[in-house]
């Protein structure tokens, strides 16, 4: 899907939209445009259905593969003409981890100087790996004291374009920017608030508010210098 901030609808709040198949695979279709997210950065498929008059079929998984979205489907369409229905629930529950994940990794940064150098997410919780980290009791108390700070300031998160060098410039080692091929020369920020600002092709939230909160469950040792944190989300108000 192609996100971008400050368009009507939102595409990261688009929950339906038209489309038509421009190609099959043994069990995938490929769209001319989708709203759907394909699996990758840490944050799963969505999930939903491709509608058409009187049937449909689910969509059970979505892949990039060599640029081409994938769209995984129980059956093949009949017709070419589509509406495509994401799952709204696990959609969001995704951006409200997504957008959270990038609070905690901003937190944690700032404060400690730890790098994110790994995370999952999933519908009813996250994990982050930071590194170089040993995190006391007092540390993860403070890591989600200033978390749901920013949740209760209600701060925006914005989502645009920037130069790479400019990017690079802002974030030092913040981000695994390498990771990144080099041909790619703008990349796709996220600013949460005050509090963080990283390339991310995920999907987002419109505002820090919509986080809930941060409960951290646990810490856990993955090595030489690296903590993972799990944690959940805490209703929104």
């Amino acid at each position: 899907m192609e996100e971008r901030r400050g368009q009507d609808p939102d595409p990261c709040y688009l929950r339906e939209f038209d489309a038509r198949i421009v190609e099959r695979g043994p069990d995938y279709v490929v769209l001319d445009q989708t709203a759907f997210y394909a699996e990758g950065g840490g944050q799963p498929t969505d999930t939903g259905v491709v509608r058409w008059p009187g049937e449909e079929a689910r969509v059970l998984r979505v892949q990039k593969d060599k640029g081409v979205i994938k769209h995984v489907v129980d059956r093949m369409p009949a017709v070419d003409e589509v509406r495509g229905i994401i799952d709204w629930d696990r959609r969001y529950a995704h951006m409200r981890f997504h957008t959270s994940q990038h609070l905690m990794s901003g937190v944690v940064w700032r404060i400690f100087g730890a790098r994110t150098v790994g995370n999952q997410l999933y519908t009813d919780h996250a994990r982050v790996d930071f590194q170089p980290a040993n995190f006391t009791p007092e540390d993860l108390q403070r890591i989600e004291a200033e978390c749901n700070g920013v949740v209760g300031a209600a701060q925006d998160v914005r989502i645009f374009e920037e130069d790479r060098v400019v990017v690079d410039r802002k974030i030092g080692d913040r981000s695994l920017l390498d990771l990144i091929p080099v041909s790619i020369r703008r990349l796709r920020v996220i600013q949460v608030g005050d509090a963080d600002y990283c390339p991310c092709g995920g999907t987002h939230l419109r505002n820090s508010s919509e986080i809930g909160g941060i409960n951290i469950l646990e810490k856990r040792s993955k090595g030489k210098e690296t903590d993972r944190i799990v944690y959940e989300l805490r209703p929104r108000a």
